[in-house]
């Protein structure tokens, strides 16, 4: 049979080595992942909310009362999540809320010939979420919060959405804190 001659020994078992046996070196260490900071745990819980609002058509304000009461801070499949800050929660739930028709012209301004109403739900989400941490709460620089939401559209999406994400809050951030860039 082709390969008889091989050395077993010599034919990398990836995957099934024990670690003895694959600590060597070309073993390469990975950092481990770090833990999601509080602020971007939040983050995703007010992406959460938006989007449950839209999907089961409850204003905003009813929908983050039930983020808040059934799943900010507890744990989901026996696992403790990073706690959220609820103050940082409810600040950016407010500004959405209250500049709600604002920040959907920004966004389509900002979007061009994109209609913001044909995207995906989540992505909608996203976007509104970064649009009003960036037009109204002013608690972290915008490269920081554009990162933030860029990363939450990768960990849902991909690359081409999180880009949609990247340009349409830059061109946010810039028209609203031009200052800070």
């Amino acid at each position: 049979m082709l390969g008889d001659d091989l050395d077993e020994a010599a034919v990398p078992r990836r995957g099934l080595m024990s670690p003895s046996e694959s600590e060597g070196p070309d073993t390469i260490d990975a950092p481990p992942p770090r833990a999601p900071s509080r602020r971007h745990v939040t983050r995703i819980a007010v992406v959460q909310t938006l989007y449950q609002a839209d999907l089961t058509g409850k204003t905003i304000p009813l929908a983050a009362r039930e983020m808040r009461k059934h799943y900010l801070g507890r744990a989901v499949d026996g696992e403790t999540p990073v706690a959220a800050d609820p103050k940082f929660f409810d600040t950016v739930i407010e500004a959405v809320n209250a500049n709600g028709p604002t920040l959907i012209e920004m966004l389509q301004s900002a979007l061009k010939n994109r209609p913001l109403e044909r995207m995906e739900l989540v992505l909608q989400a996203i976007l509104v979420a970064g649009a009003a941490e960036l037009f109204a709460v002013h608690e972290a620089p915008p490269k920081v919060i554009i990162s933030e939401y860029v990363e939450i559209a990768e960990h849902f999406f991909g690359r081409p959405e999180a880009s949609v994400v990247n340009a349409t809050l830059d061109k946010i951030g810039h028209l609203v804190r031009p200052d800070e860039f």
